[in-house]
């Protein structure tokens, strides 16, 4: 019956509060009806904002910030240890979870579903539905139903949607996943050129200026749309944003660095594990160099000697590069990376003007210290809800061809996004020739030979 009343008073514009109280799946669903105040919300601290040492918020300068996280993010994969883990360019597991005490929500709830279906009014998410860790819901009154109930989107929530997969060119198949990117903006988030999802390819000899194909994609740049709170920003290549090449591609001012997690390929949770935590686990397959160095490699710097027939021959200076925006060096083979990755979780808040809820795509240094972290998140005025977890590595991998004749193009060879891609190809790359020094050459001829493919033992790096 409760069911019949629900449906009557959420379609009904006249329904009260009292009538939507008697339908039990109105609200979030807990596990252990919590006895009071949160903890967190016992502290008074605004914005639940936690102090671990390094923020500079007036509340934490005070002292009267919360100890402990709201969220414990935790790196499950690859292992910690005494060392520096080595990875390669594409295909290992970049694992984090989220966990949440049973103590500190009020519940699960269901986001955007038909929330009548369950004979025990469970509102708990399966894959291809949607879901939210509720911390707080001020009229009691759960919003994020269908049909909706018409009250204010008060809640706060740390949304999920379990998926067990998404792929590079095709849209999102969770049902009631958010939308809160459109293909125009999140191909707005791609770099102008390297890394997994380019705005540009290439071509023969040179950058492109042919743009890619604009697509609704589970897998891009910006905020996962399965997990969109979490936040991993890494330091080299397509993690900094940069200014176009035209304006000299350089790190923006003030520095940016992309959020990667939209990369992340698989979502879960666990409803209540042994220790009474709520938890939601992102698995990243990492794909090709998103933890790469960008270089710009010119071949010829200098005066240029011509032949009798006018063609070029030799350049008077030896061959320079830059990576990652940085200034002029020598030209070498850029293979190995050092990364540090930072991974945090931030609360999505609702946007009434654009309907949806908003996520963190981007981070500023606001605090211009030369270093982007969850500071810099809460400075932009985001709530960060976890820990911060740094990840130091080297990649291995990015160097892929090598030049047949002294100045043949470096990136023929690098092949697509995933090597099964469908046609038409991705085309993705590390290694750039381009014209550094502006004297009308980085390259002369387009002879290459691609590297065989493998077939042998090789032993790990230790």
């Amino acid at each position: 019956m409760s069911r019949i009343i629900l449906a009557i008073c959420r379609r009904s514009m006249g329904a009260t509060l009292g009538c939507l109280a008697l339908a039990s799946a109105a609200h979030a669903q807990w596990l252990n009806p919590p006895t009071g105040a949160s903890v967190k919300q016992a502290t008074g601290t605004p914005g639940l904002l936690f102090c671990n040492g390094y923020e500079l918020l007036p509340g934490c300068a005070a002292g009267i910030g919360s100890g402990d996280p709201l969220v414990l993010l935790e790196q499950l994969s690859p292992a910690s240890g005494n060392g520096v883990s080595t990875q390669f360019r594409g295909g290992w597991p970049l694992i984090f979870r989220a966990s949440v005490k049973g103590e500190e929500m009020l519940g699960i709830g269901r986001m955007d579903g038909n929330q009548w279906f369950e004979r025990l009014n469970y509102q708990f998410p399966e894959i291809g539905q949607g879901g939210a860790i509720v911390f707080a819901d001020a009229d009691n009154l759960w919003s994020y139903s269908v049909p909706p109930p018409g009250s204010p989107r008060d809640e706060r929530v740390l949304p999920f949607y379990p998926d067990s997969g998404d792929i590079t060119r095709y849209a999102d198949d969770v049902a009631a996943g958010p939308l809160s990117h459109d293909p125009a903006l999140r191909f707005a988030l791609r770099p102008e050129f390297g890394g997994p999802l380019p705005q540009f390819g290439f071509d023969l000899g040179e950058l492109s200026t042919t743009p890619q194909i604009v697509f609704a994609d589970g897998v891009q740049f910006g905020a996962d749309d399965d997990f969109p709170g979490l936040v991993i920003l890494s330091n080299v290549g397509v993690g900094i944003v940069m200014t176009p090449l035209a304006q000299g591609w350089n790190p923006v001012v003030p520095r940016q660095a992309r959020n990667l997690a939209g990369f992340v390929t698989s979502v879960g949770y666990e409803l209540d594990d042994a220790s009474d935590r709520t938890s939601i686990t992102a698995v990243m397959m990492v794909p090709r160099f998103l933890f790469s160095h960008l270089q710009l490699i010119d071949v010829c710097v200098g005066a240029v000697t011509f032949d009798g027939n006018g063609d070029p021959v030799s350049c008077a200076e030896g061959a320079v590069q830059r990576l990652d925006g940085g200034p002029i060096t020598p030209a070498a083979v850029n293979d190995l990376s050092e990364v540090e990755v930072r991974a945090f979780v931030v609360e999505p808040v609702w946007s009434a003007a654009l309907g949806r809820l908003e996520t963190l795509d981007v981070v500023t240094d606001m605090n211009a210290d030369g270093r982007l972290t969850s500071t810099d998140a809460e400075l932009m005025g985001w709530r960060v809800l976890s820990n911060e977890v740094v990840y130091e590595f080297r990649q291995i991998g990015t160097f892929l061809t090598f030049r047949r004749q002294q100045y043949s193009p470096l990136h023929f060879c690098q092949s697509p996004t995933r090597p099964d891609a469908p046609p038409p190809a991705l085309r993705v790359g590390a290694s750039f020739d381009f014209d550094i020094d502006g004297n009308g050459y980085s390259v002369f001829d387009f002879s290459v030979v691609c590297p065989p493919g493998g077939s042998g033992v090789t032993r790990p790096p230790r």
